[in-house]
């Protein structure tokens, strides 16, 4: 017997902005950065990819609302993987993450990848200091507030050694045109 063909996704906008985020009041220490920066793990999940049979992950069985998807939003795919270590690095070492903690890992954390994207990261599985993320899509004002504490750090003499990540400023400047 044949099987159906499912029905289209439909893709929303988020229609509200999340008050609850965000950043540390104060820039984390250099030390709290490096250590963490460490840490940190990226862990794909199914409820942010448009197609998640692609990636080898179950499709996600809750709510279907108001969803971001990096590879239908952002056009992050499979091949863009080998770089989320640099821009996990990236978003820690920018000092880019929130206030809430799970444990000893903050419970959010974002990054800003050269495409202009911001890209927000929840924890996932706080002992492993695992995360996954999602696109923040252009109209939400959240942008702003990583995009000062980023240039912030990226731009200030001895807060973020530019070895450390020589595409940094070029990804800033990006975000900055993109989110507007």
């Amino acid at each position: 017997m044949p099987r159906k063909k499912p029905a289209s996704r439909i893709v929303m906008q988020r229609s509200r902005n999340n008050p609850n985020r965000r950043l540390t009041a104060t820039l984390p220490t250099a030390e709290s950065r490096t250590k963490l920066s460490a840490l940190v793990t990226y862990g794909a999940y199914s409820k942010h990819k448009y197609n998640p049979t692609a990636y080898r992950l179950t499709p996600y069985a809750g709510q279907d609302v108001e969803r971001t998807y990096c590879d239908a939003h952002a056009n992050f795919g499979k091949d863009d993987f080998n770089r989320i270590p640099i821009l996990l690095t990236r978003g820690v070492m920018l000092g880019l993450w929130s206030d809430q903690n799970d444990g000893d890992a903050p419970s959010l954390l974002w990054t800003i990848d050269e495409s202009g994207w911001i890209f927000e990261l929840r924890i996932t599985n706080a002992g492993q200091t695992q995360y996954h993320g999602y696109p923040v899509l252009p109209g939400d004002a959240f942008a702003r507030h990583v995009l000062v504490r980023a240039r912030e750090v990226a731009f200030s003499e001895g807060k973020f050694s530019a070895n450390q990540d020589a595409s940094v400023q070029a990804a800033i400047a990006a975000a900055e045109t993109f989110y507007r």
